[in-house]
């Protein structure tokens, strides 16, 4: 997406985005900005968490979603499940 990416940026768009809205980074961003092992995982989840948002790897990109930070609890994001066939 975006290979000038910061963490500074990646900061500012968090905190402007409005409730409810999504924010995708592309997986090579993620890996540059987090990294590729174990731990990479917990800290884009961790910094996610400081600007009221969860973070969800997606195929090829990685997806920031802001939740309600005024309302009691938390806005979870699902992945979207394969349909069941019979």
């Amino acid at each position: 997406m975006n290979e000038s990416l910061t963490l500074a940026e990646l900061r500012t768009r968090l905190d402007r985005l409005g409730n409810g809205a999504v924010l995708r980074i592309s997986d090579r961003d993620y890996e540059r900005l987090f990294g590729i092992n174990e731990v990479a995982a917990a800290k884009a989840a961790q910094f996610a968490r400081k600007h009221h948002c969860v973070s969800v790897p997606g195929e090829g990109s990685v997806y920031f979603r802001k939740s309600n930070s005024g309302a009691y609890g938390s806005v979870e994001l699902v992945q979207d499940v394969p349909p069941m066939s019979r």
